[in-house]
């Protein structure tokens, strides 16, 4: 797969190899690339060609960009996360506190946070609260000091 020549130095490149039962079949191949704050994302189809699923803004430039399943996920330091949905085909974008570190372990997406705090996402459920719509992030563990959570590292049997 070639893209088509972008406007923008690519910052950040994210690969998802396969996505089993995806929108597309069950051999899916997504690529993102990311320059500051814009993201683009391609499905890739095996006889090599692409077709654009969209472009993206996070508003803030972005540290990370991964897939986590089939859902696409942007982090910023400054405390925003985005998630595409390959279900809904919904991009999300959620304000939390100032992120050091993330992980990620299964279809939970964990943060690790500047106020002492873990949040943790599902990913794969993309939970969003009932009265505004938001992607739900719930704090998992909280240091009673608040110093920040400079590594995470999460492994799961």
């Amino acid at each position: 797969f070639s893209s088509p020549r972008l406007e923008w130095v690519i910052e950040r490149v994210a690969l998802n190899a396969r996505v089993l039962g995806g929108p597309w079949g069950d051999h899916d191949k997504m690529v993102a690339a990311a320059s500051c704050t814009e993201i683009i994302l391609w499905a890739l189809q095996p006889d090599g060609n692409g077709s654009e699923i969209g472009v993206f803004h996070l508003g803030v430039p972005l540290e990370a960009l991964f897939f986590v399943g089939n859902q696409l996920i942007a982090t910023s330091h400054t405390g925003k996360i985005g998630v595409w949905n390959a279900v809904t085909k919904h991009w999300q974008i959620q304000d939390v506190v100032p992120i050091n570190s993330y992980d990620t372990a299964g279809t939970f997406l964990l943060l690790g946070c500047n106020n002492g705090s873990i949040y943790y996402v599902d990913v794969q459920k993309f939970p969003l609260r009932m009265k505004d719509n938001d992607l739900l992030v719930t704090e998992l563990y909280r240091d009673p000091t608040e110093d920040a959570v400079t590594a995470l590292s999460v492994y799961l049997t």
